[in-house]
């Protein structure tokens, strides 16, 4: 009996073994995929009856990594992909138990990433640095996008041309997906090619969950670098490579003087003619053209408080040339900024990849010439009435998926003016939560002699020209610290330095930084606002997960130090903040963090550049509490609520401080949707008013289909001023703008565009009685994408 029991435990044992073998090697096998080929298509409507896919690779998504810790997915998804040659098809069947809570609405490409969303992305070099991502809404709305491992930026305004469509279904909803090899980069040969990849459904209901097929681990901060590989694609070719899209846009500009009564509108009327040319030389080799190309046809840019303020305001970038492969020129610092490119009357673009080498490189010629004048209190925008040349090139070597090494160059020229600027970078991945990045730049820069009466104001007798820098007090003298940066003879040169290491792990992520900015240190193509800074700074945050039954899925605790000096090595700038933030039920979300700040305010004599002795130092404390809530899929809101100290920069001094926000996003049908925010900022001293600021915007649009929209927007800023309260400046008490904008659009793609609209903007202020409207326009725009 003993030695039956003994074999039967040895058998038992063989037999678990081999199990637990057969599991290891299926898992194994999930870690690695091989995409079907088939001369056969697919007509990308829905209904998944085509043959090709009964021959197409299935794979279920089902596990849940964010927010639980690759837990078993609550609902049903099947995915299928294959190939043909010529383009890539995947399928998506997504199953949901209660299908009327399905989150779906109309919208313009890349606006419905809160809906219920699948889809792909797409490593297709396999380094684990760049990924495509194509993901579809229940209704087919196309969200596409680059995401940047290096720098960890999200590139959601690029488009490619690809095809989707989208149906609900009783048991839920279904989409198909077919993606051109032509407009991705990859391997040029006849190879089998292997690419890393993953399917990805988002799921929000009360928690937004993001089901895929594979697990991720959250010590590990890369997720690209953990996605399964997917092998095949032999006769993947680029097909159609050249694409031609010729444009005509035609116009009509009026204006007038609002403060001359009765007068009578002007106008002009302007037409012109553009191209743009893409052609994939290679799959792995891109050049994009454009020949005067009009960039006026843009969504409004969102409204901005633009008071108190002593740094330039950021505006995304919107337009198609400079969007496409923009990734290959991010850094670790914002020295690409191509908003600074204002009217240009042609330009080109290299992109591409070869092995571990990647390189980008751009050529302009604008009609104008915009960049940034830094400080270490403040920039502002100068402005050249002169045509400029600007470049940028960038290249970068990935060692291994460990270590990278890159080198930037930027250069703006135009008559008594250049900038140029070059640099080293590195990335290196000490191992899967640590990671050390480091950029060294250098700068040559000489601006016209008379730059710098641009920045002068002021209401004494006293002028920038005078060459013995007379002393003046605040609000009473010609400089601003702007004068100072650029009155400069000649060429100059500075250098700047940026080190970070960073330790994303699933409880913790830690970043210590250092900013070395030189004080004559210019990135005129970026967006490098302060200079003469030396800057420190330490986060800590810790990270507290709920189970799948919690109410509440994260939280987070948050504190920050940082310190500022200049070169000379006076202090401007201390810190401390901390805080926390949760996530909680109906997919809501609330932080509350407290400030405190040592901080300088403005110079005493601004003739002189000095901090020690020539500021005053004030401490700022702000308490800043946000939250927002979906209480049913068709809302949103959210609202901010700051106060405390802060500190009134026009009349240096410490003010009490007040600022509330409130938004709501409202789908009122499937195809609606009203956006409403309003800010209201208040700063008082002495009990009295400062300023008062109510800034209003409304976005209405109506989505006929996927292809075609009505949107109207209407931005109203409304500035309230007490002049017996701003002793140091001469304030409007009330100084009112209003902008509109209508615009009808049809999209066959996002290059075959059809544009029909119509803006406007008012300004009242204390001699007009009303909101005046100084300029109105009337524009259309039409361009067609030819592919050879």
């Amino acid at each position: 009996m003993r030695f039956i029991n003994r074999c039967c435990s040895y058998i038992s044992l063989i037999f678990i073994s081999l199990i637990i073998g057969n599991l290891a090697h299926a898992s194994a096998q999930e870690s690695h995929y091989t995409i079907p080929h088939s001369s056969q298509s697919a007509k990308i409507d829905g209904d998944l009856t085509d043959p090709i896919w009964q021959n197409a690779r299935k794979i279920e998504l089902n596990l849940v990594n964010s927010p639980w810790n690759n837990e078993p997915s609550p609902v049903k998804t099947e995915a299928r992909i294959i190939e043909n040659g010529e383009m890539i098809f995947i399928s998506f069947v997504a199953y949901d138990p209660e299908p009327e809570k399905i989150k779906a609405f109309l919208g313009d490409r890349d606006s419905r990433w809160n809906d219920d969303i699948v889809g792909i992305k797409l490593d297709t070099f396999n380094t684990r640095r760049l990924n495509y991502e194509f993901f579809v809404n229940p209704f087919g709305v196309q969200h596409d996008g680059i995401n940047n491992e290096m720098t960890g930026d999200v590139n959601r305004a690029w488009n490619g041309i690809w095809d989707s469509y989208g149906k609900l279904t009783e048991q839920g909803f279904q989409v198909e997906i077919a993606i051109p090899y032509n407009i991705l980069n990859f391997e040029n040969s006849n190879d089998i090619k292997t690419w890393a990849f993953e399917l990805v459904r988002l799921y929000p209901r009360d928690s937004r969950l993001r089901i895929s097929h594979t697990p991720l681990d959250r010590n590990n901060n890369c997720w690209l670098c953990q996605a399964p590989e997917l092998s095949g694609f032999k006769q993947a070719k680029g097909g159609k490579n050249l694409m031609f899209t010729p444009s005509l846009v035609a116009a009509k500009n009026q204006s007038k003087d609002i403060f001359t009564p009765g007068s009578d509108w002007q106008s002009d009327s302007d037409s012109e003619l553009g191209l743009d040319i893409r052609w994939n030389i290679n799959t792995n080799n891109l050049l994009n053209a454009t020949i005067n190309p009009d960039f006026s046809t843009v969504e409004a840019d969102a409204g901005q408080l633009n008071i108190n303020k002593t740094y330039s305001l950021y505006y995304d970038e919107r337009r198609p040339f400079f969007l496409d492969n923009a990734d290959y020129f991010t850094s670790n610092l914002a020295l690409v900024y191509t908003r600074n490119i204002a009217d240009p009357d042609f330009g080109a673009k290299l992109t591409g990849t070869q092995g571990d080498h990647s390189y980008g490189l751009f050529v302009t010629r604008d009609k104008e010439t915009n960049f940034v004048i830094p400080g270490n209190t403040g920039s502002e925008v100068a402005s050249l009435d002169d045509e400029s040349n600007s470049a940028a090139f960038r290249y970068r070597y990935d060692l291994d998926e460990y270590i990278s090494f890159g080198a930037l160059s930027t250069l703006r020229k135009s008559d008594n003016y250049h900038n140029y600027l070059a640099g080293l970078d590195t990335k290196y991945k000490l191992d899967d939560s640590n990671t050390i990045k480091a950029q060294w730049l250098a700068s040559n820069t000489e601006y016209p002699e008379d730059l710098y009466q641009s920045f002068c104001y002021g209401d004494s007798d006293e002028s920038c020209d005078n060459a013995t820098l007379v002393e003046c007090s605040i609000g009473q003298c010609a400089y601003t610290e702007q004068v100072h940066r650029t009155r400069k003879s000649g060429e100059f040169n500075d250098n700047a330095l940026v080190a970070s290491f960073v330790h994303e792990s699933e409880y913790w992520e830690i970043e210590a930084e250092h900013q070395s900015i030189g004080q004559d240190f210019r990135a005129d193509l970026g967006f490098i606002t302060s200079a003469d800074i030396k800057s420190n700074r330490l986060a800590v945050d810790r990270y507290f997960y709920g189970d799948t039954d919690s109410p509440w899925q994260e939280l987070e605790l948050e504190a920050q130090w940082q310190i500022k000096h200049n070169e000379k090595g006076e202090l401007l700038e201390k810190s401390w903040q901390a805080g926390f933030n949760i996530d909680g039920p109906m997919q809501s979300y609330f932080e509350l963090t407290f400030n405190y700040d040592d901080k300088i305010g403005l110079r005493h004599d601004e003739s002189l550049l000095a901090i020690d002795g020539n500021t005053s130092r004030f401490t700022e404390k702000m308490a800043n509490m946000y939250a927002k809530i979906q209480p049913v899929a068709q809302l949103e809101i959210d609202g901010e609520l700051k106060l405390g100290k802060k500190i009134d920069y026009r009349n240096n001094r410490l003010g009490d401080y007040r600022e509330y926000y409130a938004g709501i996003d409202f789908n009122i049908t499937q195809k609606l949707l009203t956006k409403l925010y309003y800010t209201n900022a208040n700063m008082q001293y002495d009990d009295q008013d400062v300023y008062t600021v109510q800034l209003t915007e409304l976005r209405v649009s109506y989505q006929f289909d996927v292809q075609s929209y009505l949107k109207l927007s209407v931005i109203y800023n409304d500035v309230d001023q007490n002049p017996d309260n701003n002793p140091l400046k001469t304030v409007n008490k009330r100084s009112n703008s209003m902008s509109t904008q209508l615009i009808y659009a049809y999209k066959l793609n996002p290059q075959t565009v059809f544009y029909l609209g119509y803006s406007d903007s008012s300004y009242q202020n204390d001699y007009l009685a009303n909101l005046e409207r100084e300029q109105r326009t009337f524009f259309t725009k039409i361009s067609y994408a030819w592919m050879q």
